[in-house]
């Protein structure tokens, strides 16, 4: 960064404590492996000698994506909300149940009344005629909501098709991830998400909600969709130490609205970008509906 930059880049993570501190915004760390990220965006990677300006070319202008959008899957589209949907959460419960993993188990036994409704089959119709009863808006939350601990979970029919990215408020914490199976070569993506404070759907329909995630410690966030280049700050690469701030917040003002509504991105070759990668879909959103796009 030239000194100009660093001062504005200064003044940005100000404006970002701010509203951390006011809590209008959640301040996340995504940690991963260099050769993953190559992976996803079609990088040569060469034993972690990378061409670091395409890594970033492509990175802020596409963002990283939920593993959904670079495999190829059966799973339903983001923005559907169907009782397929709903009959599809219910198996990814009944499988997860089975589970023998210790923190599996853990949390199902401090969530009695999740455990006990998912696990009988006579509530299959019970929760779809409730579902059947919410307008589009409640349903999406539904879904997000249960989708969210399966996401957590690791559920074994959900896993690989999961429309979540996993992040976490503790920097310490994407830094293990960050360093597993890194090959000494990891990535710190840092990010930001605005913090939605929305009704209790959930109880509104009496449902049953759930206390803590099966690994709270790990302090996570699933980002629905992805971690869109709007909300990303900048790129950390552990081995060499260098750091390389999203460029776009350098060609704009920085208010508070920047931190609710994104950067402001000029993409207007993002439909070229995104077919250099390997993701198989992209994700799109007006900033309250979000919805799929073949590459």
């Amino acid at each position: 960064m030239t000194q100009e930059e660093l001062i504005r880049y200064n003044c940005f993570l100000l404006t970002q404590l701010d509203l951390m501190r006011r809590k209008e915004i959640r301040v996340l760390y995504r940690g991963d492996s260099l050769k993953n990220l190559c992976e996803k965006l079609n990088i040569e990677y060469n034993n972690g000698d990378v061409n670091v300006r395409n890594i970033l070319g492509r990175l802020f202008m596409v963002g990283e994506k939920a593993i959904r959008y670079y495999t190829i899957n059966d799973n339903f589209r983001i923005e559907d909300a169907n009782d397929y949907v709903f009959d599809k959460i219910m198996e990814y419960f009944k499988s997860s149940l089975k589970a023998k993993n210790t923190n599996t188990i853990s949390f199902f036994n401090r969530n009695k009344r999740l455990k006990g409704f998912f696990s009988d089959n006579n509530n299959k119709k019970l929760f779809l005629d409730i579902i059947e009863s919410a307008n589009k808006n409640e349903r999406l939350f539904i879904r997000n909501y249960y989708l969210t601990l399966l996401h957590q979970l690791a559920a074994i029919n959900y896993k690989k098709k999961s429309h979540f990215v996993s992040t976490s408020s503790d920097y310490k914490i994407a830094e293990k991830f960050a360093n597993h199976n890194s090959e000494g070569h990891s990535i710190i993506l840092h990010t930001w998400q605005p913090i939605k404070r929305e009704r209790s759907i959930i109880k509104k329909y009496n449902l049953p909600s759930y206390s803590l995630g099966p690994y709270d410690y790990q302090k996570e966030l699933s980002v629905l969709g992805g971690i869109l280049p709007h909300y990303i700050s900048g790129l950390e690469l552990k081995s060499s130490n260098d750091f390389y701030p999203n460029p776009n917040i350098f060609k704009q003002e920085i208010t508070n609205g920047t931190f609710l509504n994104g950067l402001d991105i000029d993409q207007r070759n993002f439909h070229n970008i995104i077919k250099l990668t390997n993701y198989k879909t992209a994700i799109e959103t007006d900033g309250t509906k979000i919805w799929e796009r073949n590459t």
